[in-house]
Formats: C-alpha cells, structure tokens, sequence
C-alpha cells in the first residue's frame, strides 16, 4: 500500500493551532502525523487523498490565521513514527495512572500502569481527548460491564477498562495497524477479557453494550452516533470525545436527536468530552 507523505512547515505554530490542523486533517482521511521540531509529516492512503478537500481545509484554516504549506511525496507502507518512538515520554493522570512504553523503567508505575507500544496508531495518552476519556471512565461503574471501545487504536481505553473491572470489551478499528498494535498492547498488558475485531460499526452485529466508548472524529461521531444508539442498553453509557469545542453543539444536536440525554461535560485545551444516558426510548 502507497501513502503519501506531507511535510509541513510550523515553527512558529502554537500548540492549540497543531491541534487544530491534526483534527481537520484526521476528518478528511489523514491517518498518522510526526511532529518535528520545524515541521509536521502527515501521512494519507493514496486512494483515500482528495485534493480538493485538503485545498477546502486550507481556505478554512486560512480564516482563522493559520496558513498552511505544504511540500509532500509518495512513500511505501512503514512505521512512521519511528523517529517520534524515541522522544514517547510517559503519560501520568491525575497522578493515578500511568501510560508508558515497554522501553521505560517500571520503578514508577502507578495504581493503573498501562504499557503501550506508541505505533501509529491513535491513543499514547499524550492527546488531550485520551486524557479526557480516562478520567470520565474513572468515575463511572464500570465493573462487570460489557463495553465497546469503537475506533480503539492501541487498545488503551479497552484496557484501562478491565483494569477497571470491566466484564468483557470489544474494540474495534478500521485500521489494520491499529489493529494489530491493539492485539499486542492487550497481550503486553495481560487482559484476557477484551477482543478486538478489524473493521467499522458493520462488524457490532447484534450485540448490545452497557458503555460505548468513541474518541474519534466529529463527522464519524455524527454519522455514526444513531448505530451507536441502537447497540446501547437502557440505562447504558455513552462516552466520546475528539471534539473541539467549537464543535459541541453539532455534535450535541445529533445525540439530542436520538433521544441520548446529556450528563456531563469535560474539558482540556479546546477538546471537549460529552458522557451521555441512554434513558429514553
């Protein structure tokens, strides 16, 4: 498989503007990203690039002050953050859980030490939406709960759920790295209560959960929120995130339309989580 490579220059860049550009590029297909000291690498399936609407993200971010430019080549399939790999630090919530690489010293692992391999896949604990996610899922019951992780990348909220109690987990990923390194990190952990299945929300069947976790993109939250719906229980969870807070009401209103009854709301660094009750019919 040919990806494609974009390098893009953001020296001067504040953070909030690279979590911007990371969130829009990841909505229109761009799967991975590197930052450098100068510059971001970006990374897309070849099929899955559209010019016009990486042109349309550019215009978009051009009215809010961000000038985006570009320079990008065609690459074979590879792990790309290699390079990113060696500068992983570990990752302490709320100073009770730890998210570390098998290549740190164990000496200050915590109450919850979760050990992930930082592949490309989505969910190191570094983004701010996974720091949301774990602190929601720290206060609610979720012993003896079946739980879907859907768009689980490295398996770490899933994870951090049977640590937690749960009864049984499923993640689920469209992507087959993600996939893989979510196999790996379950093992290196040693859960044995949580599968993981390739594929989007067509491989749910007719299975119903207590909790539904989704740290993905607005657009798929949207578009897929009302299947979500269908595959919860009375009185079952809803937790999400990869939202900026410019985006809450578009996402507010589509839960709202399924009968979803908002609980809370968490907030880091303009991302914003929602926890929801599924409590109507």
């Amino acid at each position: 498989m040919a990806y494609l490579e974009f390098v893009i220059p953001a020296r001067s860049w504040s953070n909030t503007e690279k979590e911007i550009l990371y969130a829009l590029m990841a909505q229109i297909g761009f799967e991975g990203f590197v930052e450098g000291d100068n510059d971001i690498q970006a990374f897309i399936d070849e099929e899955t690039y559209d010019a016009e609407a990486l042109n349309q993200l550019i215009d978009q971010l051009a009215g809010v002050n961000i000038k985006v430019q570009y320079r990008f080549h065609r690459t074979e399939d590879q792990n790309w953050n290699e390079e990113w790999e060696k500068k992983f630090e570990p990752v302490v919530i709320d100073e009770r859980v730890l998210i570390r690489a098998p290549f740190h010293d164990s000496s200050n692992d915590l109450e919850y030490t979760l050990v992930i391999e930082p592949k490309m896949s989505f969910g190191t604990g570094h983004h701010h939406t996974t720091k949301l996610m774990i602190r929601e899922m720290g206060n609610l019951p979720l012993e003896g709960k079946r739980i879907l992780d859907m768009g689980c990348g490295t398996g770490v909220l899933g994870i951090y759920a049977c640590m937690h109690g749960a009864g049984r987990v499923l993640g689920v990923d469209n992507d087959q790295w993600a996939y893989e390194n979510a196999l790996e990190n379950i093992k290196r952990n040693g859960i044995t209560n949580m599968d993981v299945r390739l594929g989007d929300v067509g491989v749910l069947y007719k299975e119903n959960f207590n909790m539904i976790l989704a740290n993905i993109t607005r657009n798929t939250l949207v578009r897929d929120m009302s299947i979500y719906k269908e595959h919860l229980l009375d009185q079952g969870l809803m937790v999400i995130s990869g939202i900026l807070a410019e985006d809450v009401q578009y996402v507010l209103n589509e839960a709202y339309r399924c009968n979803l009854e908002h609980l809370s709301t968490g907030e880091e660094s303009n991302w914003i989580s929602l926890t929801f009750l599924n409590a109507l019919p």
